[in-house]
C-alpha cells in the first residue's frame, strides 16, 4: 500500500490574540518581561530576547509566557533557543528553558526564581529573572557553575504609522513545509489529523509549537517539525502586528 500525499491545512484559526503585555497573570507577582530586549553579559555574545504572554489556555493553563533568544555561537554562527513559562490551573509555575526545567518558588513583585534540573537531568538548575531599576537581569546556574548572566534593556515599542495602508490583516501561511511520513507511523499505517498549536510573535516568528489534538502519537513529532519550519505572517490589528496563537493542521492518509 502506498503513502498518500500529506494534506496541509494552512494557519487556520486564531485562538488567542495579544499585543505585548506584562508577562504575568493578574494574581501572580513578578517582573514585567513583555516585549523585546537587548542583553549583554561578560564573556558571552549579545543576545536579543523576546517575551510574549498568552492566556488563559482552554482549561489547561492560566497564563503562558513564550520567549525566543537570538545570539551567535563562539564560531560566529546564528543560534536561536526557546523558553516557556506556564502557570497551571492550580497556581504552579514551571519553566522549560535551554538550561533546564524548574518550578517557581516564593515569587516577588520584582523577581522570579526557578529551581529544578538541568536539561540533561545531570545537575541542579536555577533560573532567575529580576528587575533592577529598568534593567532585566537573567541568571542561570548548573550545579555551582553560572551558565548565563545577562542584563537586558527593553527595546522601545515601534510607533504605529499615522496612515498605515493595512489596518487589519488576518494571519496567513507564507510557506507550509510538507512533513515526511515517520517510519513508525508507516509500520502501523497511522492516519488522521494532527493539530499543532503555534505561537507567533509580533515579528511573525514561531516562538513555540506543541500538540493540541492528535489522531496518533507516532505522527506528532513530524507534524510539530513541519509547523515550526513553516513560515507565516501574523495578524495585523489596528495597524500593529500582534503576537497570537494559531492552529496548524496536518492530515495524514493512505491511498
Amino acid at each position: 500500500m502506498s503513502i498518500a500525499n500529506v494534506v496541509r491545512l494552512s494557519l487556520a484559526l486564531s485562538v488567542a490574540l495579544s499585543a505585548p503585555v506584562p508577562a504575568r497573570a493578574q494574581d501572580l507577582p513578578g517582573p514585567d518581561l513583555g516585549g523585546h530586549w537587548r542583553c549583554t553579559g561578560s564573556g558571552i555574545p549579545a543576545t536579543e530576547r523576546s517575551f510574549f504572554s498568552i492566556g488563559p489556555w482552554v482549561d489547561r493553563t492560566k497564563r503562558e509566557i513564550f520567549s525566543s533568544a537570538d545570539t551567535t555561537t563562539k564560531e560566529g554562527l546564528p543560534a536561536t533557543s526557546f523558553e516557556r513559562i506556564a502557570e497551571s490551573l492550580d497556581g504552579t509555575v514551571r519553566v522549560q528553558a535551554l538550561e533546564g526545567n524548574g518550578t517557581l518558588s516564593a515569587p516577588t513583585a520584582s523577581a522570579w526564581r526557578f529551581t529544578g534540573r538541568s536539561f540533561d537531568d545531570a545537575a541542579p538548575f536555577t533560573l532567575m529573572y529580576a528587575m533592577e531599576g529598568g534593567t532585566l537581569h537573567r541568571l542561570a546556574t548548573r550545579g555551582t557553575a553560572t551558565v548565563d548572566d545577562e542584563r537586558c534593556t527593553r527595546e522601545p515599542e515601534t510607533p504605529i504609522a499615522p496612515n498605515c495602508a493595512q489596518r487589519n490583516v488576518p494571519a496567513t501561511t507564507l510557506h507550509a513545509v510538507e512533513p515526511e511520513y515517520p517510519a513508525e507511523a508507516i509500520a502501523k499505517r497511522a492516519r488522521g489529523m494532527v493539530t499543532v498549536r503555534l505561537v507567533l510573535d509580533d515579528r511573525s516568528r514561531v516562538l513555540w509549537a506543541d500538540i493540541d489534538k492528535s489522531a496518533d502519537p507516532t505522527l506528532n513529532d513530524a507534524s510539530v517539525i513541519a509547523a515550526r519550519d513553516s513560515t507565516f505572517r501574523t495578524a495585523i490589528v489596528n495597524c500593529r502586528p500582534v503576537a497570537a496563537v494559531y492552529f496548524f493542521g496536518v492530515e495524514w492518509d493512505w491511498r
